[in-house]
């Protein structure tokens, strides 16, 4: 995951590992993008799970380099897609917000993405989960044009963009609500 700077990670993350841990029954290492320092093999082959929502430059660019310097510590490493990239995941998402009832004027918030492939995916996950979506960037002129808007953060865990939303958000970071944490962990735990 993406992290925060020195590699911290908020408390919702950690409980999540852990109770994905606990649930497997097998070691879960975190690495953290931000991090100076990454965890040492725990066994002889790896499952890379890039928790990262949105086809960026983390995903392009630095999963191909995480997987390269694993392999030099590891017998096998197999690379998943993002976790955006699951339909299942987006599924839960979708349920989620049904389930709350956000209203009709609620917008989808996401982090600043280049043109191109990041464009086709925004689009393709707004008509999916049946509200507006704009980046964090763009979002003080989308609440002008729009006032009734309400900001649904697509964010896993508290950071800058969902701490300096405004007005707040109407919704906690995706891995502090149950349905969401609770479903990831399930799918998780599904994996061989």
């Amino acid at each position: 995951m993406h992290g925060r700077p020195q590699g911290l990670v908020p408390a919702c993350v950690t409980d999540f590992v852990d109770r994905l841990q606990r649930r497997r029954k097998a070691p879960v290492d975190l690495e953290v993008l931000t991090a100076e320092h990454h965890p040492a093999a725990s066994s002889n082959s790896l499952w890379l799970i890039p928790l990262l929502l949105f086809p960026g430059t983390h995903v392009l660019l630095d999963l191909p380099a995480i997987r390269r310097r694993l392999i030099q510590s590891y017998s096998r490493v197999t690379l998943l897609p993002f976790l955006g990239a699951w339909p299942a995941w987006w599924t839960l998402v979708s349920q989620d917000l049904e389930q709350a009832r956000f209203g009709p004027n609620t917008t989808l918030i996401h982090h600043q993405l280049r043109s191109g492939v990041a464009d086709r995916f925004l689009w393709s996950l707004s008509r999916r989960l049946g509200c507006p979506m704009t980046s964090f960037d763009d979002w003080p002129d989308y609440r002008a044009r729009h006032p009734d808007a309400s900001p649904f953060p697509l964010v896993l865990a508290p950071n800058r963009m969902s701490a300096e939303m405004t007005p707040p958000s109407v919704t906690a970071p995706l891995l502090e609500r149950p349905l969401l944490r609770d479903g990831l962990i399930d799918l998780l735990a599904a994996l061989p």
